[in-house]
């Protein structure tokens, strides 16, 4: 069908566009390309240093995150990037991102062991893997791991405030991972299970005498020893530890009574049954 000739000597609907419409477009087509440039783009080292220190000031993590990500990965021997990788460490830590706080702490040790925030890196390790530690009904495996990684922390860094800090938190995990072995030992006890009771028991005073679950372990040994009637517990559990244990749990912090001591002693060192 043949289409009405307009005004202009055109065909109707293919007039041309409108001068604003095609300005608009062209508006559009260059916003578009200006939204798609990279965040920072242009930036001098210095300015995403400022930035990322600002907004790390601010408590803004994200946006502290991404300015020092892209300062370290454009500009990596400007003269502060290994403070922007600690700060990016530690804002993604303060993020809650504790898995992707591990891995800046770990890369800045890694990368840069001499450096004088490599102290506080690891001190950031310490700290990441303890912030994964969960409830201790729960599978420990990140409790043992942030154990072993501030006990070693602690050690390194003894006598200063770094190694202080550490050896807490390595305290702490140590008395978490020795309730779950207690509550387990204890499970076993009340069902009157006393060989895995004892087993259980035994294990806890071998690995952890020190910790706060020590003197209740004890005093359910020997419970449990006195359940089967031996004379002396205490001097049974002396031997049993003795033969099982790799080290004397005496010279970690377990404390028995003495040969001459009644068994009262240890009872008053143990909180209540639980």
């Amino acid at each position: 069908m043949l289409t009405r000739p307009t005004a202009n000597g055109g065909r109707a609907g293919r007039g041309r566009h409108p001068r604003g419409v095609v300005h608009g477009l062209l508006v559009g087509l260059l916003g578009a390309a200006c939204s798609s440039a990279p965040p920072y783009s242009g930036w001098t080292p210095e300015q995403l240093y400022e930035h990322g220190q600002r907004a790390f000031d601010e408590g803004d993590w994200g946006e502290a995150r991404r300015a020092f990500e892209r300062l370290v990965l454009t500009f990596p021997g400007f003269d502060q990037a290994v403070d922007a990788r600690y700060m990016m460490a530690e804002a993604t830590y303060r993020d809650r991102d504790y898995l992707g706080a591990i891995a800046e702490f770990r890369r800045l040790v890694d990368l840069y062991p001499d450096h004088a925030r490599a102290d506080q890196a690891w001190m950031g390790l310490c700290r990441a893997n303890a912030s994964l530690s969960p409830h201790s009904q729960r599978d420990q495996t990140p409790t043992m791991q942030a154990q072993r990684i501030c006990a070693n922390v602690g050690g390194d860094f003894a006598g200063t405030e770094i190694g202080d800090s550490a050896a807490a938190i390595a305290g702490r995990m140590t008395d978490q991972l020795a309730e779950r072995a207690y509550d387990v030992a204890l499970f076993y006890f009340r069902r009157k299970l006393f060989d895995s009771a004892e087993i259980a028991f035994l294990d806890l005073l071998c690995l952890y005498p020190a910790s706060t679950s020590a003197p209740e372990a004890l005093e359910r040994l020997i419970d449990t020893y006195e359940e089967w009637d031996y004379d002396e517990p205490v001097e049974q559990i002396r031997a049993r530890l003795q033969r099982t244990c790799p080290s004397p749990p005496e010279a970690r912090g377990l404390v028995l009574p003495a040969p001459g001591d009644t068994l009262s002693l240890v009872r008053s060192r143990a909180p209540p049954l639980r």
